[in-house]
């Protein structure tokens, strides 16, 4: 489903999302290039996840001057592996950026039609989606665990655009991030059950690799989910990056355990688009 959308910069250590509008900037971080300390090294982004908060902050601000923003202007949500999609507007702009405490509550995903407001959602193996729609003019991210993805929440923000945003669904570009491959992501039986019945019917993303024992590609089901809900199939990107194979780009959960760090996507409206 198209060429790796994420293109590694070695300077600023980001990978830079490619998207249609070139007034939209998006991408992802990486794991480098920035002041925590083992075993969150180096700049981990996540509030939640034990790292000293003060390191976690100036890993955020350094991310913001790489953007040429504010670190105010970044929203950040819950994350609770949902699939709640939440509009927000420049009136949201710095929730969660320096404690969970003021994120916006209960959602996994985030969309804007405003200006220089930085959407963030925060990885270590789930999978990133992003989105454009209608020239450009629309935003939005979310956060899809295997949770997530049974609740087929880029499905879901792909509805409430065109239900409640009144978007073309054939404008909408989507792309699916850096996150774990199928050959480091091993699920059980409730974990398939729940996929096959949001999939359409004799699909699979999986192969049996034991007894009840399963090697899921998620960033395949999520693409398949977000071209069931009308979005073109040539107009769906989806990384070749897994998180779990690079340590030396990637924090990752399944490879390291809870002690590790989290890395961001991230998507805005620049001023003038």
């Amino acid at each position: 489903m198209g060429k790796e959308p994420f293109v590694y910069n070695p300077v600023d250590k980001l990978f830079h999302l490619e998207p249609i509008d070139q007034r939209i900037v998006a991408g992802f971080t990486s794991r480098n290039e920035g002041v925590s300390r083992a075993p969150y090294n180096e700049a981990n982004l996540g509030l939640h996840v034990g790292d000293d908060h003060d390191d976690v902050i100036s890993n955020r601000e350094r991310l913001s001057a790489k953007l040429g923003v504010s670190l105010d202007d970044f929203v950040y949500c819950e994350q609770v592996h949902n699939n709640i999609v939440q509009k927000v507007t420049s009136n949201e702009r710095g929730l969660g950026t320096k404690s969970m405490e003021s994120v916006v509550s209960h959602a996994d995903g985030l969309y804007t039609r405003d200006e220089q407001v930085v959407l963030a959602t925060l990885y270590a193996d789930c999978v990133p989606l992003l989105f454009t729609g209608d020239r450009g003019t629309i935003v939005g991210t979310a956060h899809a665990g295997w949770k997530g993805t049974a609740g087929n929440i880029g499905g879901e923000l792909v509805r409430q655009w065109v239900e409640g945003e009144n978007v073309d669904v054939t404008s909408i570009h989507a792309y699916v991030g850096p996150s774990i491959g199928k050959e480091k992501y091993v699920v059980d039986d409730r974990v398939i059950d729940q996929l096959s019945a949001v999939l359409p019917s004799g699909v699979t993303t999986w192969n049996r690799v034991s007894d009840g024992q399963y090697e899921l590609d998620l960033k395949l089901t999520n693409a398949l989910l977000i071209e069931q809900a009308g979005v073109p199939r040539r107009q769906i990107t989806v990384s070749g990056y897994c998180t779990a194979s690079e340590p030396d780009l990637f924090y990752s959960h399944r490879r390291d355990g809870s002690k590790t760090g989290r890395m961001a996507a991230y998507i805005m409206r620049s001023s003038g688009s």
